[in-house]
């Protein structure tokens, strides 16, 4: 009978074993989904807020170059309607960067 008894315990611990194996297959399988699930989402929200930046950064840049030809159109107006002023200011930035060159 004791062989008989060992036999059952054997039995009943290896189904138990199956048993706590299947469920930790299941975790394993639903961790894993979730986790694909996450990484999926997180490429989604990175690939849309590069698309977004890259927009932004498109109309900035239109922007920069709409103020840069407006700048350059009120220096030479400014120039042509007072060139004497202009060289007297050509001169003396040229002047000052040869000091800050040749000065130590």
């Amino acid at each position: 009978m004791d062989e008989h008894r060992i036999g059952d315990k054997a039995v009943d611990l290896a189904n138990n074993l199956k048993s706590t194996i299947a469920t930790a297959a299941d975790t394993i399988s639903d961790v894993a989904g979730r986790a694909q699930t996450a990484a999926i989402e997180a490429g989604n929200t990175v690939h849309g807020a590069a698309v977004e930046a890259g927009k932004q950064a498109g109309a900035a840049a239109s922007e920069v170059y709409r103020q840069g030809v407006r700048a350059t159109e009120v220096m030479s107006r400014n120039t042509a309607e007072q060139p004497l002023l202009a060289l007297l200011i050509a001169g003396a930035v040229g002047y000052g960067i040869a000091y800050m060159i040749h000065h130590r």
